[in-house]
């Protein structure tokens, strides 16, 4: 287990530094690495027509990009930097952007430019595997009338949204776009309140635990839940500064209709943002309420062996009289003088624990 860590950690390490001493601009894919093929998928539709088909060539564009309708390429995998590269290079998007496509360890963020926006964030999942949140860096760039979306894996989160375009379910085919973006956008945050509620399940689970039965355990199953909210919290708040850019921004490439919409996003990440917030306060309390309620039980098993030492303590000192080795000792001889030494003792005992009782120790 120990070694599995330390080799994800080395993995990590040489991931982040594989771009060390090269000059900007370098388009060098910096994430985990992956051996399934590249899979580039494109969608063009409006509200008469769908046409889907799978790129081999960035030229295959060339028949629908002179279009009125809606292009949605979508790069399944960015590993193979060259493809990557040619893709944007068609439509002539900044070498330091491909960059930051190519690097999944980029902060959530979103640049306007003057033919297109580009936006980088991550969609959230977690994994029954790990047992723990996962995370996929998405990007996506909106133009005119085109969309490019890059993601590390052929993930899901784009499932529904190309189930209601072909099956023309709601206003996606009616739109521009603009609102395909959001939709992406909607799709990650949803994303956020499923891992949210999985969350506030255990919140539930381990505030029963502390509070009814704590065990040695129990520490460490609120330190695990507060690092995976630490992990939400790391990506919904850079996204909701990009949702709020958007709404601010005043960009011709979204329609000022459809702002409404990104603000409904933002009020959710700011919902969301401010649920795990109110999760992380609670997890610290019930981290003081385990360390209390330790030092309370600790505190009371010391209490039972004090006044037990207190007991005996004068017990021991008559014992210890009664036992020295003296030919000469008082009572020594009297018949009834084992009975004597244990009714003084019954008496000191009884004294001691009428004595406690009245001081309200236990």
């Amino acid at each position: 287990m120990k070694s599995n860590i330390k080799n994800r950690l080395k993995k990590k390490k040489n991931k982040l530094s594989s771009k060390s001493g090269l000059p900007s601009e370098s388009m060098v894919y910096v994430g985990e690495e992956r051996e399934e093929k590249v899979s580039i998928k494109l969608l063009n539709y409006d509200s008469s027509v769908l046409e889907e088909c799978e790129l081999n060539k960035s030229e295959t564009i060339d028949s629908y990009i002179q279009k009125d309708n809606v292009t949605w390429i979508m790069v399944n995998g960015i590993h193979d930097s060259n493809k990557v590269q040619d893709i944007c290079n068609y439509y002539k998007i900044h070498p330091l952007i491909q960059e930051d496509i190519l690097n999944t360890h980029q902060r959530t963020k979103i640049e306007e430019f003057d033919d297109y926006i580009f936006i980088t964030f991550k969609h959230l999942y977690f994994s029954e595997q790990q047992q723990s949140i996962e995370t996929e860096q998405i990007s996506a760039i909106l133009g005119q009338n085109w969309l490019l979306s890059f993601q590390e894996t052929d993930s899901s989160l784009f499932d529904e949204i190309i189930n209601r375009i072909q099956t023309s379910k709601g206003t996606i085919r009616h739109r521009n776009a603009d609102f395909l973006l959001y939709k992406i956008l909607d799709s990650a945050v949803d994303q956020y309140f499923v891992l949210i509620d999985k969350i506030s399940d255990m919140v539930e689970d381990i505030e029963e635990e502390t509070m009814y039965y704590p065990n040695n355990k129990t520490s460490f199953k609120i330190q695990g839940i507060k690092k995976e909210l630490m992990v939400l919290s790391k990506h919904i708040l850079p996204m909701r500064e990009a949702m709020n850019k958007i709404e601010t921004g005043g960009s011709d490439l979204i329609d000022k209709k459809i702002i409404n919409y990104f603000k409904d996003v933002h009020d959710h990440t700011l919902q969301a943002y401010e649920t795990i917030e109110n999760h992380r306060s609670l997890l610290s309390d019930l981290m003081n309420i385990y360390f209390t309620t330790t030092s309370n039980k600790l505190n009371q098993v010391m209490k039972v062996l004090t006044i037990i030492s207190t007991i005996f303590i004068p017990l021991s000192f008559l014992t210890g009289v009664f036992g020295m080795n003296f030919t000469h000792f008082p009572g020594l001889d009297n018949p009834y003088g084992y009975y004597y030494f244990w009714s003084i003792v019954i008496l000191i005992f009884i004294g001691m624990i009428v004595y406690f009782r009245k001081k309200q120790w236990f």
